[in-house]
């Protein structure tokens, strides 16, 4: 199991990223090979496909994301699942998404965990956290330029 946990401080009003949470498209173009998403059930259900390489393996996953509770403008639970559909390999990601006003901004907190198995599984667990903690930080740059600022983001 990975743990994810990281603040991210964003130069908008917790309304604004809590919109910008809900532009699905924006918010989809800020996660490192995420296409192919659709709505399915609005602000519930959603279906993305995640494409790169970890390791010397290129993954394709379609991932059902459920967004299981909100608590609305301040915090969402959501969780994708999927496997990949050449290895086989299960993905599961449980995260929480928590927004607070600080600093004339907003403190956006992600916790929560992943859980790999069958083949990417097999690379172990530090090909796993580093290609984790590569794709969170290419997602708080992604953020920052949707959200036109700059971030200060501190790895846990």
């Amino acid at each position: 199991m990975i743990e994810l946990e990281r603040d991210i401080w964003l130069p908008v009003t917790p309304g604004e990223a809590w919109r910008s949470l809900w532009n699905i498209a924006a918010l989809a173009a800020c996660i490192p090979g995420c296409e192919d998403v659709q709505e399915i059930e609005t602000r519930r259900r959603y279906r993305a496909t995640v494409r790169d390489r970890v390791g010397p393996f290129k993954v394709t996953i379609p991932l059902d994301v459920v967004v299981d509770s909100i608590d609305d403008g301040r915090r969402l639970l959501a969780t994708a699942s999927g496997r990949d559909s050449i290895l086989g390999s299960p993905v599961k990601v449980e995260l929480t998404v928590t927004l607070e006003p600080i600093d004339r901004g907003t403190n956006f907190s992600l916790r929560g965990t992943a859980q790999v198995g069958g083949k990417l599984a097999a690379l172990g667990q530090a090909v796993t956290q580093r290609k984790t903690r590569d794709t969170l930080d290419r997602f708080v740059t992604n953020l920052e330029r949707l959200l036109e600022g700059p971030t200060d983001a501190a790895a846990v």
